[in-house]
């Protein structure tokens, strides 16, 4: 019985992070003509991360702000610099900023 449990877990976790990875897909496509909707799909993503309890990859968590949820795009709605071996992220929108190691 706990063993069927363990494995309809986990096939639910396979379903959602491919749910995931296509929400980001969208939301990376969607962003040039509807930013709006863009940023609906990454809301939608993390809630769906949160109720399965799923990690973001590195490349998702670069791709979407914390504080706003909007779907940056380098150029377009985010800037990024290099200082002192730290990649920082800062979201146009709501000046929010992410810190990530590159070394």
């Amino acid at each position: 019985m706990h063993m069927m449990r363990r494995k309809k877990q986990d096939a639910q976790k396979a379903i959602a992070k491919e749910r995931i990875e296509t929400l980001f897909a969208q939301a990376e496509e969607m962003f040039a003509q509807h930013p709006d909707l863009s940023k609906r799909y990454v809301v939608l993503a993390r809630k769906i991360a949160e109720k399965y309890r799923i990690h973001f990859t590195k490349e998702q968590k670069q791709h979407f702000c914390k504080q706003c949820n909007a779907y940056l795009r380098q150029g377009a709605n985010a800037r990024v610099r290099l200082q002192h071996g730290t990649r920082v992220i800062r979201c146009l929108e709501c000046n929010h900023l992410k810190r990530m190691n590159y070394r």
